[in-house]
Order: C-alpha cells, then structure tokens, then sequence
C-alpha cells in the first residue's frame, strides 16, 4: 500500500500533473468506491469499516503528497542547477562537464556519467565522469552499436542491471570499474535526436523510480540547453558573438520553469525577468535601474525584516561578488499576498576577472514549506498523544503487574492458575518496557532529546549484567563476552545497559538459532568500543540508511518479529548521541551482522546531559 501512491505520484509528476490533480483523483477514488457500495450492498458502510477505508485513502493522500512535493521540489532544485550552469556557460565542452558534475551531485548512487553527442551516423563520447580515458581515447559508437547506440535506436530510457557482464557494453572503462546499473536517456531536442546521456552505479543494481525521473527531466533540460550552445556557437562563426548569444539566451530563459533575473555591473539595472519570475511575483517585469530601486519588490527575512535593497542575493552577487547558495524569503505580491521563495544568485565575471552582471534564480517553494508544516504539526501532535498515552498507562499498569506477581508467588495457587498468572506477569512486564520505549521516544522527539546522569561505572560490568539477563530469557542461545583493557568510565550506566540490552536482544531476533551472540569491548584509549556481532541473513543495503529511524520495519522484520514498536534501536542512537559517541553497522552475507558503538570514557554530556533530537 505504501509503494502504490508513492509510485502513483512519481508517475504523475513525470506527465505534468499538478498536485492538485493528483489529490482530485483520490477524491474522486474515494467517492466512486463509496457509490459501488452502496449500489452493491444498497447500505451505508458500517463506521468501523468506513473509517478504515477513510484511514487507508488519507494515508494515501498524504503519501502521494509528500512524495510528489519532495519529488518536484527535487526536480526543480536539479533543474534550477542546470540552469545555473546553462546561463554561465556558453562553450559547449564547458557546459557538458558542468552538466556531468551536477548529475553526480544530484543523485547520490550515481559514480559514472557520459554524454555522447550524435555525429551523423556516429555517436562520440564528448565528456565523461568515471570513464575519463573512454573520452581521451576517441571513444565512438554507430548508430545501434553498443548501449549508448541501442538507447539512440530506440529513443528512450533503457537500463542494464549489471553493465561490467553484459556483452552490449562496449567501453572497457564500464567494465573494469565492475558498473551495476547503467541507465541510458536519448537527447532529445523536439524531434531531433541530439545524442545519448548515460549514468553508472558501481553499488546498486538499478535506479530507483525517483532518480530515474530526476535523471530524465535534467537530461530533457540538458538537451535544450545543449542544442542552443551548438547553435549559439555555430552562429557566433557566421554572424558575431554579441547579439545572437543574448537572443537565445533570452529565449532559453524564458523557457525554465524557474524565475530568472539578469542584473547590469555596476549599475545593477535589471535588464530581463522571465515569464515564470513574473508569475512567482504576480506582477510585469519591473526594470530597477539601479540597486536602490530594487525596493519596489518588497520581501521579508524569515524573522520578519524587510529586505533592503543591497540585501538581496542579485545586488550581493554584483556589489561583493557573493555565490548565494539558497536563501529562503518571504515575498510579498502586488496583489497583498505572500509567497515563500529559495532564491540562488551567483556573479558572471569577464575573462579578466571583473564582475560584468549578476543571475539570480527564484523557486516559489510555498507549497513545500505548507506541506512540511503540516506534517510537523501531525507528528508532534502523535508524539505528545503518545507520550501522554503511555505516562497515563504506567499506573494501572503497575497495578497490574503487583497483583499478578504477589499471585504468582503464593504457594497455595494451583498449576493452571500459576500458568496463567506467569503469563499475565510476562506480558505486563513487556507492556512495562514498550510503554518505557514510548516515553524515551516522546523525550527524543519533544523534550530536547534523551536525559543522561552521569556518574562512574564499569562498561564491563554493565555488558556482563546484561548478558546475564538476557541469557536468563534465552537459555538455549550462546552469548560471548569479550574484554581485554580498562573499561572505568563515567556514563549514565542504567541507559548504557539498555543500550546493550536492545543491542543483544535485535541480535538475538535477527540470528539464525543455534549462532551465537558475541559481545567484544576494545580499550582505546580515551575512547571504548562496543561490539556486537550475530550470524544470518545481511540487513538489505537499502535498509541500513534508515535502522535508527523510529517505526521502521522492512519485510523481513515483519516476519521474523511481527510484534514490537521497532523503537530499539532508535533508542540506542539516542543514548548514544547523549554521550557524544557514535554507531556504525556493518552486514553481509560472509560476515554476518556487526553494530559498533564508540564512546568516550567520559561523556561529553557531562551530568543530566540529552542528545540532540532529530
């Protein structure tokens, strides 16, 4: 169910889709369904029922949403970087490898990029990242001849899953560096194939839909901006330099689907806004001829300030010659309304060094920064309910647990009683631990992050109470300690035997039976090592980046440990960041599954410390 409308939104956005088109479809989802009911069943849908099936389509909603805000957000931001680059760079062996480097850059599985240009029937390698000798060496195809010639033969994406194996691969560069996934986009400039860009990853096997979409649109973009280069500098020989390159470059920035400005040196008179600058305005091009005219664009820092006009990113660029990486600002419209903006501007520089103008692109990010509220006002609202839930539940829990223990202990209880009672004092104590999860995870979140007291203990000993209980649970299992050195430190030790208890017991969870579980302590100084190692299946590698994430759950967890709130080792991470330390998990097939925790012999929380919430 979660892949669906994330996949759904994807494959809307890559049409054109506006968010609000997608919302419509599950409205619309939502009232035919409700119709047929009432058509079949010629009832109303139970309330249980309706408010399972009206969970289940605003969670997808809510899905869809988010993944299509991060989606285009992404895409823009790519696309806003292209033309960056576009607007800066006229040459074209300049603007390929700009391009190669913001592809890199983009996508973090991408390791190997490639742009091949089409030479009638040829295709020839005209910049490359990864594969640099394929290009120094004159590398080409014929049109069909080897991956890049098939993609141009059939003038769409197409993907390999293990490019350095597969006999269609013909650059050697590809097939030394052992490339996994090799993705391959024809450029397209209307319905002119101009060449073909490829990227390569040496660690996954394909692309996930996302950045398959970032690679397609930036590639689009790229090709737009490739074919005006070719013809700008076709023409700078025929006809001069000067008037054609601003001509096309006025017609391609007029075409990106962000707000662009060009600003004169030293003036600061802006000479051109495009459509879209206008639009994000609401209002026609207003001409400033000088910096101190840049006040009648009114916009706001994000603490309320107005901007004066040497404040925005374009006149910083032209006066100081700064880069704005991003700056987030507050406009007002003409029309009284107000619009969140990222905006980015970089100086354009002569060939002797002076400042000649100044670029400063705008992407209206309102709808972003209203989706991130609302999802932050949802979780803080779940993470206080929670909170306030298990702190409420502890008493009549406690309660409970008593009762059931002082039951279990009298001797005048029969065998059937006695069984039953046990298991109520079983469940009561793990009601007590996840209700005790719940509240560490509602103090990482909302309090400022996990409370530590810091006082002096032993690693070894707390490591050895912790086995000792955990092989009192698991008597047919075989846990190890290991401990060579000094391990006298100063730490909060009741959180240090949980962190060594969730660590032992996601061991135990995830071995195979009869393995065992090996604790080893290094002394290193002032810092000590933890190590806890299990044998069985690897965690998947595209789990790894979200283990410490608080609810996670991959399919195999699901079924290996059905029940639980997986908060343990989102706790770990917190103890750990509330002694200053760190964890690192390293997992594969020949060397089973190791987490390393290092902390400082004393923490650098010092008493009553908390780590940091995320």
């Amino acid at each position: 169910m979660n892949a669906t409308p994330e996949l759904h939104a994807l494959d809307r956005l890559d049409e054109g889709f506006e968010l609000g088109d997608v919302t419509t479809e599950y409205i619309l989802l939502r009232a035919c369904v409700l119709r047929l009911y009432r058509e079949q069943n010629a009832a109303e849908m139970p309330l249980e029922e309706a408010e399972r099936f009206n969970r289940a389509i605003d969670e997808a909603i809510r899905l869809s949403v988010s993944r299509y805000t991060k989606a285009r957000e992404r895409t823009l931001v790519a696309l806003d970087r292209i033309a960056e680059e576009g607007l800066v760079s006229s040459d074209v062996d300049v603007l390929l490898s700009k391009m190669l480097r913001v592809l890199l850059e983009t996508t973090a599985s991408i390791d190997s990029a490639a742009i091949f240009l089409r030479e009638g029937e040829l295709f020839r390698l005209k910049a490359s990242v990864g594969t640099e000798e394929d290009v120094s060496s004159g590398f080409c195809l014929r049109f069909g001849e080897g991956f890049a010639g098939r993609v141009a033969v059939e003038q769409r994406p197409l993907e390999l899953h293990d490019a350095a194996h597969d006999p269609v691969v013909m650059s050697a560069a590809l097939r030394r560096n052992g490339t996994r996934a090799l993705y391959g986009v024809p450029l397209m400039e209307g319905e002119t194939l101009i060449g073909v860009a490829q990227v390569g990853s040496r660690t996954a096997f394909e692309f996930s839909s996302s950045d398959k979409l970032v690679i397609r649109t930036m590639v689009h973009r790229a090709a737009v901006l490739i074919s005006h280069a070719q013809l700008v500098a076709r023409e700078r020989a025929a006809r001069g330099e000067a008037q054609e390159a601003r001509s096309h470059l006025e017609a391609m920035v007029q075409q990106l689907p962000v707000g662009v400005a060009i600003a004169e040196a030293p003036s600061g008179r802006l000479v051109m806004g495009n459509t879209e600058f206008e639009r994000i305005w609401g209002r026609p091009f207003f001409a400033s001829a000088t910096i101190s005219e840049y006040q009648h664009y009114q916009g706001f820092h994000l603490d309320g300030r107005p901007y004066a006009p040497e404040e925005w990113p374009i006149a910083r660029a032209l006066v100081k010659g700064e880069k704005v990486a991003g700056e987030e600002i507050l406009i007002q419209r003409s029309d009284g309304t107000f619009r969140f903006t990222l905006q980015k501007a970089a100086p354009v520089h002569a060939p002797d060094g002076t400042i000649q103008a100044a670029v400063v692109t705008i992407l209206d990010i309102t709808d972003r920064k209203k989706a991130e509220e609302d999802v932050r006002r949802a979780a803080e609202f779940r993470e206080r309910f929670l909170g306030i839930v298990s702190h409420d539940l502890r008493n009549p829990l406690s309660a409970i647990l008593t009762s059931a223990t002082v039951l279990r202990d009298d001797e005048s209880l029969g065998a059937r009683p006695l069984r039953a009672t046990q298991r109520i004092v079983r469940s009561a104590e793990r009601m007590v631990r996840m209700i005790a999860d719940l509240l560490d995870f509602t103090r990482g979140r909302l309090g400022g992050g996990i409370p530590i007291t810091s006082r002096p203990a032993n690693l070894r000993d707390i490591c050895r109470h912790c086995l000792d209980e955990l092989e009192s649970s698991h008597p047919e299992r075989q846990l190890r300690l290991e401990a060579e050195g000094d391990f006298q430190g100063e730490w909060d030790p009741d959180r240090l035997a949980q962190l060594a208890g969730n660590l032992g017991k996601n061991a135990l969870d995830y071995s195979s039976e009869g393995t065992p579980v090996e604790f080893t302590l290094r002394d290193e100084g002032d810092t000590l090592c933890i190590e806890v190692h299990n044998e069985g299946a690897p965690i998947p590698a595209d789990s790894i980046p979200h283990l410490f994430e608080p609810f996670r759950r991959g399919a195999e967890e699901e079924r290996r440990s059905p029940s639980g709130l997986r908060l343990g080792l989102y706790i770990v991470h917190q103890i750990v960041q509330a002694h200053g330390g760190t964890i690192e998990v390293r997992s594969n097939a020949e060397e089973g599954t190791t987490f390393m925790v290092r902390l400082p012999r004393h923490s650098v929380g010092g008493r009553n410390g908390r780590a940091s919430p995320e």
